[in-house]
């Protein structure tokens, strides 16, 4: 993964901190120059009390991450990071608990995956570092099997050509014979 902050929010001193604050408000105003894709968001604990939890899957839109804070506890700090996919990643450090003896933050993690209305993950790496073009995920160009929406599109006029729905069919009662 690649670091866009210059450092860590939890190795920052009150002045780096500033800095690093900057440096999340430049990366927002370049992400609003970006179509308001929509997204989908994963979000997964990654610290050692908590690591164990089930990953939630959420809708979100770009220019709406802000919004991820009702999920997560922010108390600590933000880093944001690109991963080896091209999707924008949000390391959230939130309060410090304590276990075994030592301390933690309550961390986790926010993978924005952006998606065009066809489905087609978006990877909008090189944009935000270079302000190249947004293009496909390559992730998602090798792939050999087809996407669920894929397959559902394809079969999806099949389907409804060999098993037509009858409406005007009577509705039988529940314990009737079928």
């Amino acid at each position: 993964m690649l670091m866009l902050n210059e450092k860590s929010c939890i190795d920052c001193d009150e002045f780096e901190f500033d800095k690093h604050s900057e440096e999340i408000e430049e990366l927002m105003e370049k992400l609003i120059q970006l179509e308001d894709y929509d997204c989908v968001v994963l979000h997964k604990y990654i610290d050692l009390a908590h690591k164990d939890r089930e990953m939630k899957v959420i809708n979100s839109s770009l220019w709406d991450i802000y919004e991820l804070v009702e999920y997560a506890d922010f108390k600590n700090g933000v880093d944001i990071l690109i991963d080896d996919e091209g999707f924008l990643n949000l390391l959230v450090y939130g309060q410090t608990y304590r276990m075994d003896g030592n301390d933690y933050f309550i961390n986790s993690i926010f993978k924005i995956i952006p998606r065009d209305k066809d489905w087609n993950f978006l990877d909008i790496s090189d944009f935000l570092l270079d302000g190249k073009e947004v293009k496909f995920s390559e992730k998602q160009l090798d792939r050999k099997k087809k996407s669920t929406i894929e397959l559902l599109n394809e079969y999806k006029g099949k389907v409804d050509k060999i098993y037509p729905v009858n409406k005007e069919e009577k509705k039988k009662e529940i314990g009737e014979e079928r």
